[in-house]
């Protein structure tokens, strides 16, 4: 599977868009990434391990309204984070 990286994400992957990871589940791709990234884990996850709130999952173009760890994952698959900014 893809992972797709914009905005602030970028900088914790050095500045890759994207990139493939071999993983049956959303949580084994993403400590696949950490082992690589460790920013990136930092940035997305919480203390508990889950995806931060500030983070949107979307598997194949589509939002994915409550991502876990124990989602399945296909070899074809594409998965995007957005972060939501704030600002004032």
């Amino acid at each position: 599977m893809t992972f797709e990286f914009s905005g602030a994400l970028l900088r914790a992957v050095d500045n890759q868009r994207t990139l493939s990871v071999k993983a049956n589940t959303l949580g084994e791709a993403l400590t696949e990434l950490k082992a690589s990234y460790p920013q990136l884990g930092v940035i997305l996850l919480d203390g508990s391990g889950r995806l931060r709130q500030a983070h949107r999952v979307f598997l194949n173009g589509e939002l994915v309204t409550s991502p876990d760890r124990a989602m399945p994952l296909a070899d074809d698959d594409q998965i995007e984070f957005l972060t939501a900014i704030a600002g004032g």
